[in-house]
């Protein structure tokens, strides 16, 4: 609009100007037909066009003081890797939104070959057949950059179907980067002490992760942590937060002590995300890594444990603080966890394998009452490996995952076939068979349940954008 008013208007002004000198005189006004005529710079036409141009520069800073301070044309809106709203003065107006969305549909079946089993504590629990759909995560992220370049904020809004239906902050925080060697966060997120767990569930290798995996994994919890590429390729994640699994605890369901949790990993190549070899590497590209957490959890000014005692398990699938776990009518309210897990990776032309063994040790037990054991060791590890039969779209995957401890060993055997329909984990059909020998792990998320002994079916299509 202002470009046509800055055209416009000096012409009307000179139109205006040459009409009325010319009707001053219009019998003997010049023409350039007549010649010898010459026009005096000096006369009124010189004035005129002074006084338009005049006129110009007013209306130009009255436009300019009109103007809101921001249109539509300051804005960029549409999909880069999710739906943005950026700004595009980052230095005047440092904001942007990115949104972003994922949906895992799920048929899950379970063929037990058992009907029954029983805890360490002597508590008889059946074993049911299954067979239902279910919406396992349904997720709204929301990332944004706001004030300053380097701060930045995610929330990420979860409803599982099979989590009685409720819609929590699955994560959320506020972070800010000074640098690609440190990046400091507060809010809630994932305890790192776990590769397969901090990676995600979004690129999978099967419908879900591991029985080792969510048996010895940490959680998320509330605290502050810095992520981080000091030199090139090596990465860290530390974290000191409310507890080894305090996701959606409130305070008077935890104790006073904190977790302390890392993880530091090495690329060796273009490694990529994910586990398959989705980019079909001509060269090999690995990863290896390493991952440490202690929690202390104490509640021994009580006879009923918290809340954030409950996670953990022995072999068996036995709660530890159950009463009668490791005593008749003994309880234990107090035990400080150790884990330590190595994790590595490869990936080479449609072919890739990796895997992480786990080391936990429950030290310092102590209970209502005595208790005959101060210490629990346990470890096990999972390895996958996958092979592309038709390039960056059909994948053969299978999974090998056993659990030892004192108090019983367990075992997961699977195999299924990854559709990669666009070429992506943003678009992808999922199939698995999985073969349960005495599972100790209870999460819905993975549909295992403690006890389950038999043949587990998964059928999954993932949508994302």
């Amino acid at each position: 609009m202002r470009d046509w008013i800055q055209f416009v208007l000096p012409t009307c002004q000179l139109l205006a100007c040459l009409a009325g000198a010319w009707g001053e005189d219009s019998a003997v006004a010049p023409t350039l037909a007549e010649p010898g005529i010459q026009i005096d710079e000096s006369d009124d036409l010189l004035e005129r066009l002074t006084l338009a141009e005049a006129r110009i520069a007013d209306l130009e800073s009255n436009s300019s003081l009109q103007q809101p301070a921001s249109t539509v044309s300051d804005w960029q809106v549409g999909y880069d890797d999710g739906f943005v709203l950026r700004s595009l003065d980052q230095r005047r107006m440092p904001f942007e939104l990115q949104v972003n969305g994922r949906m895992q549909f799920r048929h899950t079946a379970f063929v037990r070959d058992i009907t029954q089993w029983t805890d360490n504590a002597g508590h008889v629990r059946p074993v049911e057949n299954r067979n239902d759909f279910e919406i396992e995560r349904g997720r709204l992220e929301f990332h944004t950059t706001f004030l300053d370049p380097k701060l930045h904020s995610y929330l990420n809004l979860d409803v599982d179907t099979d989590d009685n239906h409720r819609m929590v902050a699955q994560d959320f925080w506020v972070n800010y980067a000074f640098s690609d060697a440190l990046d400091l966060y507060v809010g809630k997120s994932f305890v790192p002490g776990s590769r397969e767990w901090l990676n995600g569930a979004l690129r999978t290798r099967l419908a879900d992760r591991s029985m080792a995996t969510s048996f010895f994994r940490p959680d998320r919890s509330v605290g502050a942590w810095v992520i981080g590429e000091p030199v090139d390729d090596l990465f860290y994640r530390f974290m000191v937060g409310n507890g080894f699994d305090t996701a959606d605890l409130s305070p008077n369901e935890i104790g006073k002590s904190f977790v302390y949790s890392g993880s530091m990993w090495k690329s060796l190549g273009d490694y990529g995300q994910g586990y398959s070899d989705l980019e079909w590497h001509d060269a090999p590209a690995s990863q290896i890594g390493q991952s440490f957490t202690f929690a202390n959890t104490d509640n021994e000014g009580s006879s009923t444990p918290f809340e954030e005692q409950g996670s953990v398990r022995l072999s068996d699938g036995t709660r530890l603080v159950r009463s009668g776990a490791l005593a008749p009518g003994v309880t234990v309210n107090h035990f400080d966890t150790y884990l330590y897990a190595v994790d590595a990776a490869f990936k080479y032309r449609g072919f890739s394998m990796n895997g992480e063994y786990y080391f936990r040790w429950l030290q310092s037990i102590r209970g209502s009452a005595a208790v005959p054991i101060s210490q629990v060791f346990d470890h096990g590890f999972y390895v996958e490996a996958g092979y592309f039969l038709v390039p960056q779209f059909l994948e053969l995957n299978g999974r090998v995952s056993p659990i030892f401890g004192a108090f019983g060993d367990a075992q997961e055997y699977a195999s299924g076939l990854n559709w990669f329909i666009n070429g992506s984990h943003n678009l992808k059909a999922t199939f698995d068979v999985t073969k349960l020998n005495r599972n100790p792990v209870e999460n819905s998320g993975i549909n295992y349940q403690s006890g389950d002994d038999g043949l587990l079916f998964r059928t999954q299509f993932q949508a994302a954008f």
